[in-house]
């Protein structure tokens, strides 16, 4: 029997190769743990993530790719078996840590779904937990005189400026000489590369030009504080420093830039600050922060309406000063 040419031989050879018809008969090949959480992280660096926010997933998604391997299917990883792991994480592990890495999770099984690499269900099923709501009490009056005493010229300039503007650790030490703009504001580059202007007192101002005095050469570029060895302040630098300065003045409260933070916050609403203003100097995307800041205010509320109460003036009943000279 003669064969067409255009008609393939009986015994031609396939044109698919052994791996290629397993391809097809199978589907395509589930796409493993590792590789999921690589490509991940490299879409948030390339969609204008900053270094400090893919370095958090790379963290989270890197966990649990020790936990799990790194070859394992994503969509072969449960709700169930992800709910245990983090359950193993919370004897080391903070509530509000816990919680960032469920955020964490759910954004590459979000981001896997979206790409069409996986339908990465249990990462996507994962719910936040509830996490406390812990209070961190702001410094005193005379805690923060204690520490403007004892503090030399850069590490006055440092606490000043937290205190006067609630920057957060990152958003201060990326700061440059030229983000002091010449209208006594800031120029901040905050979460998620969102840039905004924040005020900062007369007071923080002189300090902060003080401290400058002590520096060589400065030009716009060079960062706003220094270590020792004239290199920029790191953040961990900055948590060291401010560190320091809490021993030596004996602050019993928890010294770092955080508190600075909430004394800020604090003292912005007991001092006639609204709220809607208060989100945006402290870089908030919604009101939910900022409620933590106006519950931390209740105790000066309490003390204000001591001083005023009316049935306590009506009976004769003597108020005294707090330490922080408030009635």
């Amino acid at each position: 029997m003669r064969i067409a040419p255009d008609s393939p031989p009986n015994c031609a050879p396939d044109p698919f190769g052994a791996s290629d018809l397993a391809f097809v008969s199978s589907g395509p090949i589930p796409l493993a743990l590792g590789a999921a959480a690589d490509l991940f992280c490299a879409a948030r660096a390339a969609e204008g993530a900053s270094p400090r926010t893919v370095e958090w997933y790379r963290m989270i998604t890197g966990r649990c790719v020790r936990r799990f391997g790194e070859a394992r299917p994503v969509d072969a990883i449960s709700a169930a078996v992800l709910r245990a792991w983090l359950l193993e994480l919370r004897a080391t592990l903070a509530p509000e840590s816990i919680a960032g890495y469920v955020r964490g999770l759910k954004a590459f099984g979000n981001w896997c779904a979206t790409e069409e690499l996986a339908t990465a269900a249990g990462f996507r099923a994962l719910r936040r937990p509830k996490v406390p709501r812990r209070l961190i009490a702001p410094f005193s009056d005379a805690e923060l005189r204690s520490l403007l005493a004892l503090a030399n010229e850069r590490e006055r300039a440092l606490a000043l400026v937290f205190l006067d503007t609630g920057l957060r650790l990152s958003e201060l030490a990326s700061l440059r000489v030229g983000d002091v703009r010449p209208d006594g504001t800031l120029h901040v580059m905050g979460k998620g590369a969102k840039e905004r202007i924040v005020p900062i007192g007369s007071t923080a101002r002189r300090g902060l030009v003080r401290y400058l005095a002590t520096r060589r050469a400065l030009v716009p570029t060079a960062p706003l504080f220094e270590s020792r060895q004239r290199r920029g302040l790191t953040p961990r630098g900055v948590q060291q420093a401010i560190a320091r300065l809490g021993r030596r003045a004996g602050v019993g409260t928890r010294c770092s830039p955080h508190t600075f933070r909430h004394t800020f916050a604090r003292g912005y609403l007991v001092n006639g600050g609204d709220v809607f203003s208060l989100q945006q100097i402290l870089g908030h995307a919604t009101l939910d922060m900022v409620r933590r800041y106006v519950t931390l205010s209740e105790s000066d509320l309490v003390a204000r309406h001591r001083a005023a109460s009316p049935a306590d003036r009506l009976a004769g009943v003597r108020t005294h000063p707090s330490a922080d000279g408030m009635a």
